[in-house]
């Protein structure tokens, strides 16, 4: 009987081992993860599939314990004595603490290994500084003297973030890269990744900042090396078409929608305006700000009053809402034109 258990317990250890190699090494977890835009996608997904293999594993072994012990002493019909008293198995919880922590030790070691080839260091890195603030990120190219609200990368060329807040703690996230990074006032962390896909894919603020989190969100652009250096200069101005589109030259838009610039700089994270699908409380709201700007400031003109709130908005402050909140640096992050394109797109609202 002793030798029949044991036998059993092999036989199904090596099921569960196997079932769980094969879910860490055959099976195909792509859906259940974005894609993988850089080098570090594909180590992360790496340690993600092994690590799910053993969740399996784990799950069936104690699952199956559950449902057999239910099974096997279930109460019987007309037995309505005492379950009998157990006082303990030293043996067993001697293995039950042993596994577990052989289990966590092993995970340990391996993620250390992913994360020294993730931080392993680079040579002649492409520096990008990411300043977060609430609620919009600003990437700044020191090299070129370039500042921008989106960030464009080159595809197979190393880079490095230099990332910052100037406000509360946020953190920098592309779910593609599969990295993030916390940006904390007065201090600056490193990021290095490498982006293998061409594309455009999403920047989200990963840490609650305040009431406009949901919405401070930003788009980086991986392209061809003579796209991103045609990009470049231009002054950071956005390329018609998209980034995964190969193409001699480069077109850059003269005459930027002012809806489109509402959007792209994140204007609706902090102001409520229905036609550009902002939901913001922590600004005024700018539905019918057409009608109301020229009654703001006496002596302005409205079209005055908006370029002023916008180039600088602590020169006058709604009743009611907080100074020093909206950031100061559109005239650096937006064009001449782009700005005259948000004034007068607010002025029909």
């Amino acid at each position: 009987m002793r030798e029949r258990t044991i036998f059993t317990l092999v036989v199904l250890s090596l099921v569960l081992l196997t079932v769980g190699f094969l879910v860490a090494t055959r099976v195909d977890l792509s859906g259940l993860m974005p894609e993988q835009a850089a080098t570090s996608s594909v180590l992360v997904d790496r340690l993600f599939n092994y690590l799910m293999g053993l969740a399996v594993v784990i799950f069936l072994l104690v699952e199956g314990a559950l449902v057999y012990a239910v099974i096997r002493f279930r109460r019987r019909k007309g037995d309505e004595s005492e379950g009998p008293a157990i006082h303990g198995n030293n043996t067993l919880e001697i293995i039950w603490t042993l596994i577990p922590a052989i289990i966590v030790v092993v995970i340990s070691i391996y993620s250390y290994q992913i994360l020294t080839q993730i931080e392993k260091p680079v040579n002649s890195p492409l520096v990008v500084r990411v300043v977060g603030q609430q609620f919009i990120w600003t990437f700044e190219y020191p090299e070129s003297g370039v500042t921008s609200s989106s960030l464009h990368l080159p595809v197979d060329r190393p880079v490095q973030f230099q990332i910052e807040a100037k406000d509360v703690i946020h953190s920098f996230w592309v779910p593609e890269f599969r990295l993030k990074r916390d940006a904390t006032p007065g201090q600056i962390d490193e990021l290095t990744i490498t982006p293998t896909q061409l594309g455009r894919y999403p920047i989200r603020c990963a840490e609650l900042c305040g009431a406009g989190h949901a919405a401070m969100v930003g788009e980086v652009v991986v392209e061809t090396e003579q796209q991103f250096t045609a990009w470049l200069a231009a002054g950071g101005r956005d390329p018609i078409g998209s980034a995964s589109e190969a193409d001699d030259s480069v077109a850059f838009d003269s005459t930027p929608d002012g809806r489109t610039v509402f959007v792209e700089f994140g204007c609706g994270a902090c102001h409520l305006l229905s036609d550009g699908g902002g939901a913001g409380i922590v600004g005024p709201a700018l539905d019918g700000i057409g009608d109301l700007a020229e009654e703001r400031v006496g002596g302005e003109t409205a079209g005055e009053y908006l370029r002023q709130s916008i180039t600088a908005p602590n020169s006058y402050i709604v009743e009611g809402f907080a100074e020093g909140v909206m950031p100061s640096t559109y005239t650096e992050l937006m064009t001449p034109e782009q700005i005259d394109a948000l004034v007068e797109y607010l002025l029909t609202q």
